[in-house]
């Protein structure tokens, strides 16, 4: 089953401008918690090994064999100004981009909440790329979750949507 795609008018960052709840998906990356749309993940795999490929761009960290399919694995903390705290064997995060699938390594996926529209903040602006990737700041319980709009990120990031938006 593959995830909607998530257009102009339904995408993460819309849902949230309109004022509706959000479901998202807890993740840490470096050493950070973050989270993003749920209906961009197909399904969190663990404890797997990330086969590496030669000469590949470095944000590449292999491919991840998948039920016979081969899935590559990025590695977006940069796209973010962070850095991957776990290489050897992240959580992976299974994405769909219209008929392919691709994975973004994260050093652990907690959960899914609900995100209500009064518990998000605008996010501080940096003046970097991380920028456009950040669609507010959550405040949870006791904790802040910077929230990432990875649909933006995988466009801005990589080729592998052969000119297909998630």
């Amino acid at each position: 089953m593959s995830a909607p795609a998530a257009g102009p008018e339904t995408g993460f960052r819309a849902l949230l401008e309109r004022g509706e709840e959000a479901q998202v998906v807890l993740f840490r990356l470096g050493g950070e918690v973050h989270g993003c749309d749920i209906r961009l993940v197909e399904e969190v795999v663990t404890k797997e090994r990330i086969h590496p490929l030669p000469d590949v761009p470095a944000h590449v960290l292999g491919v991840l064999l998948l039920r016979g399919e081969m899935v590559p694995v990025l590695d977006l903390a940069p796209a973010l100004g962070l850095e991957l705290r776990e290489r050897a064997m992240p959580a992976v995060m299974v994405v769909t981009l219209g008929d392919r699938r691709v994975g973004v390594a994260a050093e652990a996926v907690r959960e899914v909440l609900g995100v209500q529209p009064d518990a998000v903040r605008p996010a501080p602006h940096t003046g970097g790329d991380r920028d456009a990737y950040v669609a507010g700041v959550a405040r949870l319980g006791a904790r802040l979750v910077t929230l990432i709009d990875l649909a933006e990120i995988l466009r801005e990031r990589t080729t592998l949507d052969a000119g297909e938006r998630p």
